[in-house]
């Protein structure tokens, strides 16, 4: 079995810097750490965790807590596959491993989080939901546990930090866009009323039609307990063009369109967030806006890192570009 001495002859380093490396040190170059990380994967190295923890007191391992997996949307949700593969993969590059906290309830993700923390299964925190008044946030914040949110700002703005793109202007790009290509009449479908991302959205759809004089209609809620009232509404207000929430709701609304015998995009345009897999499996091809989940996982993982590196927590709030994936499902209107 190959030790930190192997490694440090093979990376031609000496054992300390492979030590540090170890500990993701500051101090150590990226060249450098890149190279003994080469050797350590050559030589098959394997740390002593056990060695690990007792010398530095950290686990190297990062919580992931998922939201309360209350319904079928939430479970199937493609966004939580692929931000949970993107921060393992980053994690990996850090000499990090990934822990999961789920649960059906924000209660049940609480208890989750305190067992994970108190049996120190993790050093801190990703939570990928935005809640006020989250209990999971309000028990790290009273532990002094480090822990980023990727998702919207809704509270306690100086004490967390926050990784998420910019909703409001997400919103304004999406109704920008629709005007161009000629739609006077747009609205937007949530399946909800309630949630943080799809309120911001809606914000900034509000504004942007405002500022273009178009007609601002109110949310469309497009769910199984609501369908007869959002086909009367759809058939009250006529929009051309239909801006929704993410691209899951989206598949859902165009195969109900078509069943109803309507076309996308002739009858209804459609323009969706997220740029999920269902973008390109779908038809029509969705034009949807790429919210970089690559990078949210990128910065969350490194932003946690650096909160525990930290002497004294700084919270920030941390925007992620985003760009528009134009495919089928707008046509330029008549």
């Amino acid at each position: 079995m190959a030790t930190i001495k192997d490694v440090a002859k093979k990376a031609g380093v000496s054992p300390s810097t492979v030590s540090r490396t170890l500990k993701d040190n500051s101090a150590i170059s990226e060249e450098t750490k890149n190279k003994v990380r080469a050797a350590m994967e050559e030589l098959g190295y394997v740390p002593n965790s056990a060695a690990q923890m007792l010398a530095t007191g950290l686990t190297h391992s990062l919580g992931v807590v998922l939201p309360p997996l209350t319904d079928r949307e939430n479970i199937s949700q493609p966004f939580y596959m692929e931000i949970l593969t993107a921060i393992n993969e980053e994690a990996s590059c850090h000499s990090q491993v990934v822990s999961i906290a789920t649960g059906a309830t924000l209660e049940e993700l609480v208890k989750q989080v305190e067992i994970m923390h108190r049996q120190k299964r993790a050093d801190g925190f990703i939570i990928l939901y935005s809640e006020k008044k989250d209990p999971v946030k309000d028990y790290l914040l009273k532990q002094k546990v480090p822990f980023v949110v990727v998702g919207a700002a809704v509270d306690n703005e100086n004490k967390v930090t926050y990784i998420d793109n910019d909703n409001k202007e997400l919103g304004h790009e999406a109704v920008n866009y629709l005007q161009v290509k000629g739609h006077r009449k747009i609205g937007f479908v949530t399946d909800d009323l309630f949630g943080q991302v799809g309120q911001e959205r809606y914000q900034g759809y509000q504004e942007a039609a405002d500022n273009l004089n178009l007609d601002v209609l109110p949310e469309l809620v497009f769910s199984a307990r609501t369908i007869e009232t959002f086909k009367k509404e759809l058939e009250r207000f006529s929009p051309t063009a239909l801006i929704v929430k993410d691209d899951l709701i989206a598949l859902r609304l165009i195969q109900w369109l078509n069943n109803q015998g309507f076309r996308v995009p002739e009858d209804y345009a459609i323009i969706s967030f997220n740029n999920s897999t269902f973008a390109e499996i779908m038809h029509p091809f969705l034009t949807t806006f790429d919210i970089n989940i690559q990078a949210l996982a990128k910065e969350s993982v490194q932003n946690l890192l650096g909160l525990l590196k930290a002497t004294k927590i700084k919270s920030q709030k941390v925007i992620i570009p985003f760009k528009l994936i134009e495919r089928e499902s707008v046509l330029t209107y008549p």
